[in-house]
């Protein structure tokens, strides 16, 4: 019996609902109510705060039992609630997917950069706003040589920045492998220990159980795809290589390698179809589009983004998790042996992620999900830069 049932409520599921029933829930519910589909509704803003709050809730076990016992008073997070755009805008795997694969560093770079920016470009409105340069000079000549200083200066700092950054980022990089080698390894010992003792059913079902939860995540089936093909091949390469006693390196290392340039050229060709497309579509002026065709091109735009951010992604996690692989296959610490029983458990994993599928439903679901969430994205963007 719970004391209070309006969370469940507005999320239209049971006392009873499981996480998974929650999650799905909720994305129905984000859908439904997002202001986008209800832009006459002066309520539509308060109601997408509502189920975002709900689900904040719901989906935390603390703050649920809580919820459960005391009512709402009592379970409000330490750090207040999240904004309900904000939060329903978790780009590319979201909270269920970093005992995988960690965070994508690109995107917090990104935010970084972006923040940079904003703060180079308010100190050049403050010096041009001042106008105290020391010398009387003519207003263009003033301009050009404030500009010229300020591009000195900073790009001195930028370079300085940009050393400071990529020290950070491979620091962050290796951190991020070793736990995500543990957190991997754990799991490994986990299925070793399950199928040496029988129970390998048990591990199974909360994989699967897993596995079900991963893929209503924003952009969840391509994740569970790709961990898989990375799994996959170095498991693979790892058993051949002990089996032909270290021969097959020469050849599996030559396909990784074509594989790695494989992917850095797509990703290239993604960077210059997106520029290009950005450079045709930047000669078109938004104010003579009308309301329609606007939100359709900004739209558009946002996708091209979006499309080189997900590609960079990608690029990003498959190296992190070849690291990750290395860093248990190649433990000298650990017997060939049970190295090759954890290349399996690998194989075990990967074949599972790579045969999950979602319904007709919760692909139509993701479809509109993913797309909601570029569109909210584009507007926060374009919030911060305001």
């Amino acid at each position: 019996m719970v004391k209070d049932t309006e969370y469940y409520d507005i999320l239209g599921i049971a006392p009873e609902a499981t996480a998974p029933e929650i999650k799905k829930a909720y994305r129905r519910k984000a859908m439904q109510t997002h202001p986008d589909k209800h832009p006459d509704d002066p309520e539509a803003s308060a109601k997408f705060q509502a189920v975002g709050e709900a689900y904040q809730v719901l989906s935390d076990p603390d703050l649920r039992k809580r919820y459960d016992e005391f009512g709402k008073d009592d379970a409000v997070p330490q750090q207040g609630f999240e904004d309900a755009g904000e939060f329903f805008t978790t780009m590319f795997g979201g909270d269920g997917f970093k005992d995988w694969i960690g965070e994508f560093s690109l995107l917090k770079e990104l935010t970084e950069a972006q923040k940079q920016e904003q703060e180079q470009e308010q100190a050049q409105e403050n010096a041009e706003a001042s106008g105290e340069t020391g010398v009387e000079l003519h207003n263009a000549d003033k301009a050009a040589a404030t500009a010229a200083a300020q591009n000195k200066k900073m790009s001195k700092e930028q370079r300085q920045k940009l050393l400071e950054a990529e020290q950070k980022r491979r620091e962050e990089m290796m951190q991020q492998v070793d736990e995500l080698a543990k957190k991997l390894g754990d799991r490994i010992d986990k299925y070793v220990l399950a199928e040496k003792a029988g129970h390998l059913d048990e591990f199974a079902r909360k994989l699967d159980q897993e596995i079900e939860d991963l893929k209503l995540e924003s952009f969840g089936l391509e994740l569970l795809y790709l961990i898989a093909r990375v799994y996959k091949t170095k498991a693979n390469n790892f058993i051949i290589s002990k089996k032909t006693f270290g021969f097959s390196r020469v050849f599996t290392g030559t396909r990784d390698n074509a594989r790695t340039v494989k992917s850095a050229y797509n990703l290239l060709s993604t960077g210059l179809d997106a520029q290009k497309s950005i450079e045709e579509m930047s000669k078109v002026n938004p104010d003579d589009l009308d309301q329609y065709e606007r939100a359709k091109f900004e739209s558009m735009m946002a996708g091209k983004a979006l499309g080189v951010m997900w590609a960079m992604s990608k690029f990003e996690l498959e190296r992190k998790l070849k690291e990750v692989c290395n860093k248990i296959l190649n433990d000298k610490n650990v017997s060939k042996r049970d190295r090759i029983a954890k290349a399996k458990a690998m194989l075990y994993i990967a074949d599972k992620f790579s045969h999950a599928k979602r319904s007709p439903e919760e692909a139509e679901e993701a479809r509109v999900f993913e797309e909601l969430i570029l569109g909210a994205q584009e507007k926060q963007n374009k919030k911060h830069r305001l």
